[in-house]
C-alpha cells in the first residue's frame, strides 16, 4: 500500500503533476515496448466454415522474420456489415486453440456479433522457446512487454481487415491475459473497452497470502523462496531486487491509466491466484481516476460467487453484456 500511495504522491495514478513522466511512457520503459513497427506481411493459413461462423488460422509479422500465429472467428454477416471486434487472450501456459476447444468462446462470441481474434503469446502455443530461460535473460517484465507489443501487432492486423470496425476494437482477458488486457487498455488508445478476468496482479495483496506461491512458483525465483520457506513480505522485497520496476506496472496502476475507457474488473469469490482483495483494490485506486473525470459508471467490479480461477457461464454473460453496451 505504501507503494501505492507513493505513486500517488507523484502523479502516476490518475494522471499526471508538471514533470512528471506520463504513465504510457513509464510503461512502455519498463517493459521495453517498441515502438518500431515492421510490415504485417499477413497471411491465411487455413480456413473454414462451421454453419454461418467463419474461422481462420493466419499469421502476421511482429519483430522481424517473428510471425505471429492467430485464430479469427467472425459471422458471414461481417462479410456485408464490419463488426466490432474483441481481442481474446487465455491465461499462461493455455494457447490460442483453449478458446476454441474446450472452451469454445470464440465461436460463441462470434454468435453474438463479434469478430474475434486470439494469438499465442511469446513461448507458448505454436510458437516454440524456452519461457523460463527467456525471464531469467530478458527479465519478467522484457518478456510481458514482448507480449503486449504482439497484441499491439494484433491490432493492427485487425484494423486491416474488411470484416471488423476499426475503431471499435476492445480486449477480453483471461487471468495473465487479464493483466495484458489492463496493459492494453492503459497503452494502445484503439483499445475502447476492457474486461479483466482474473488479472489484477497488485502485488502488496498478491504478496499477502499464498497467491504468489501459485502464480510464480514456476519461476526460478519462486522456487528459490518457496524452498527457502521465505514470508510473503520477504518474497515481494526479493521480486521487487530481481525485477526492478515491477512496482510500475501494479496492476492498480494501469487499470487507473485506462481512464475514461469502460473497464470491467472479474475474479471468483475463491479465486486462490487473484483473490478478491487484490481485485477489490485495483478498483478502489481506479476508482479515483474515473471519479476525478466523472466516468464512475465506465468502472465496475464483479466478484462472482463460488467461482475459482475460472470463467463461468454467469462471468462471461456479464462480459459479453459489458461488450454489447459500450462496444
Amino acid at each position: 500500500m505504501k507503494v501505492l500511495q507513493a505513486l500517488l504522491a507523484l502523479g502516476l495514478l490518475g494522471g499526471c503533476r508538471e514533470g512528471a513522466e506520463p504513465l504510457q511512457d513509464t510503461l512502455r520503459s519498463v517493459l521495453k515496448i517498441s515502438k518500431h513497427r515492421n510490415s504485417l506481411q499477413p497471411r491465411l493459413i487455413k480456413s473454414w466454415k462451421r454453419r454461418d461462423l467463419i474461422f481462420e488460422q493466419v499469421q502476421f509479422q511482429g519483430r522481424h522474420n517473428q510471425f505471429i500465429p492467430a485464430l479469427v472467428c467472425y459471422s458471414e454477416m461481417a462479410r456485408f456489415r464490419p463488426l466490432p471486434a474483441v481481442l481474446c487472450m487465455p491465461g499462461t501456459p493455455n494457447k490460442k486453440e483453449d478458446l476454441l476447444r474446450p472452451l469454445d468462446l470464440l465461436p460463441r462470441w462470434a454468435d453474438q456479433g463479434f469478430f474475434v481474434i486470439s494469438i499465442d503469446r511469446p513461448y507458448h502455443g505454436e510458437r516454440q522457446g524456452d519461457l523460463k530461460k527467456a525471464i531469467s535473460e530478458k527479465g519478467l517484465l522484457g518478456v510481458w512487454g514482448e507480449s503486449v507489443y504482439d497484441l499491439m501487432r494484433a491490432l493492427d492486423y485487425v484494423e486491416g481487415r474488411s470484416e471488423a470496425v476499426a475503431n471499435r476494437m476492445g480486449m477480453l482477458g483471461l487471468s495473465m491475459g487479464g493483466m495484458e488486457a489492463l496493459f492494453m487498455g492503459a497503452l494502445d488508445p484503439r483499445v475502447k473497452v476492457v474486461v479483466s478476468v482474473a488479472g489484477q496482479l497488485t502485488w502488496e495483496e498478491i504478496f499477502r497470502g499464498n497467491a504468489w506461491k501459485k502464480i510464480f512458483g514456476g519461476l526460478v525465483l519462486g522456487r528459490k523462496l518457496i524452498r527457502s520457506g521465505s514470508v510473503n513480505g520477504d518474497a515481494l522485497k526479493a521480486f521487487r531486487e530481481t525485477y526492478p520496476g515491477i512496482d510500475r506496472v501494479d496492476a492498480a496502476l494501469v487499470a487507473a491509466g485506462a481512464v475514461p475507457k469502460p473497464l470491467l474488473l472479474m475474479t471468483g469469490e475463491n479465486d486462490s491466484y487473484i483473490p478478491p482483495a487484490a481485485a477489490r483494490k485495483v478498483y478502489e485506486v481506479a476508482r479515483r481516476s474515473y471519479a476525478a473525470q466523472g466516468k464512475e459508471s465506465h468502472l465496475e467490479l464483479w466478484i462472482e460467487p463460488d467461482a475459482g480461477h475460472n470463467f463461468p457461464p454467469a462471468m462471461e454473460v456479464r462480459a459479453l453484456e459489458w461488450f454489447k453496451r459500450w462496444l
